[in-house]
């Protein structure tokens, strides 16, 4: 190195979510989250942190049996859910499975329990007498994903 190169770059510090979200990617295994595309979607774009997904998702035990859904068809409300990528409290296999997604696309993902409501402190608290313990399936189909937009409004001001 002559004393003409600049110093080199310090390593950038992560911030306290980055590490915990690092700390949270090691309890996946090969294995514990398996993705099957049902339906293809469009485009070749992903959501990435700070996007919003909006989806439709149906919860099934491993024997077909649905458990949970937000479509009419399977008992829910019709009303699809809205994340943000980095910024929702959500269950690990989620965060890790939506960033595969194309728009439009249907997938199947098999999940292991320590990655979805069954995880040590899971974010998410699921619904009484919901099978948290048991490897379930969900489908999810990624019905839109853009840029979230951020408000901040001055109170008092």
């Amino acid at each position: 190195m002559s004393h003409d190169d600049p110093p080199p770059a310090p390593a950038k510090k992560k911030s306290p979510a980055e590490e915990a979200a690092e700390k949270r990617r090691e309890k996946l295994t090969p294995g514990s989250l398996m993705k099957a595309v049902i339906r293809s979607g469009r485009g070749d774009a992903t959501p990435a942190d700070g996007d919003q997904v909006i989806l439709h998702c149906t919860i099934r035990t491993m024997e077909g049996i649905v458990v949970n859904s937000t479509r009419r068809e399977h008992g829910g409300k019709g009303i699809p859910l809205r994340f943000v990528l980095g910024k929702s409290k959500m269950i690990l296999g989620f965060a890790e499975g939506f960033p595969t997604m194309l728009k439009g696309e249907i997938a199947m993902f098999k999940m292991e329990p320590k990655i979805h409501y069954a995880e040590d402190d899971c974010p998410v608290t699921p619904p009484d007498g919901f099978p948290k313990d048991d490897e379930l399936q969900f489908e999810v189909e990624m019905l839109d994903f853009f840029k979230a937009k951020v408000s901040l409004v001055m109170i008092g001001a």
